[in-house]
């Protein structure tokens, strides 16, 4: 079935900020029902899912949110399969279009990391993601992907990543980075001094 496109926008009445479901109004002729407390309802879900998160992410002291939390990555990854189950896989009529832009807005998080969250939960497994590893470290592995993918080498450097964090030898992240870097290219030219037929 085709979920019908909404945004989840926010604006001011009066001094007081007002959070809603917007639907193109040929859309909701597709709705069966009532289609305004249907609406209503995926917007109360959508918040539910925002205190949810809260609740992950910050603990009991949502009041005082820090943008970046010290969290275990077994966490951050929970937090991303929260919120990438909610819009690809929940069972509802909608999908929100606006979904990183929404949820940035309204958890704290910048839009980038929000996306990060949503796509590190769709190319790495739970138990790839360890707590002896900072999340940060992911997020760079991550961004390499299709690099590491065009030699051979993403999985290679997820178990490599992983042991290095067992064994309490990790370089900085910057420092991870320029190493993935170097990783790439060395394996690049290796494909290329690699004798044809071989």
């Amino acid at each position: 079935m085709t979920k019908i496109p909404v945004k989840i926008i926010e604006f001011s009445d009066g001094g007081k900020k007002i959070q809603e479901v917007m639907i193109d109004l040929v859309d909701s002729m597709q709705i069966d029902g009532d289609p305004g407390k249907k609406i209503e309802q995926f917007r109360d879900k959508y918040f539910d899912l925002v205190k949810q998160a809260e609740k992950l992410f910050y603990g009991n002291k949502v009041i005082q949110k820090k943008k970046y939390q010290n969290l275990p990555s077994s966490t951050y990854w929970k937090l991303g399969k929260l919120l990438q189950t909610f819009n690809d896989k929940f069972d509802s009529l909608f999908e929100i279009t606006n979904y990183s832009e929404a949820i940035s807005r309204d958890f704290g998080l910048s839009k980038d990391y929000i996306y990060d969250l949503l796509t590190i939960v769709k190319i790495f497994k739970k138990n790839e993601i360890i707590d002896f590893v900072p999340f940060s470290y992911y997020r760079a592995l991550k961004r390499k992907k299709s690099e590491l993918d065009e030699v051979g080498l993403f999985e290679t450097e997820i178990k490599r990543l992983n042991k290095m964090g067992r064994e309490d030898n990790l370089s900085g992240r910057e420092k991870y980075k320029l190493d993935l870097i170097e990783i790439i290219k060395s394996k690049r030219t290796k494909i290329k001094l690699k004798p044809c037929g071989q």
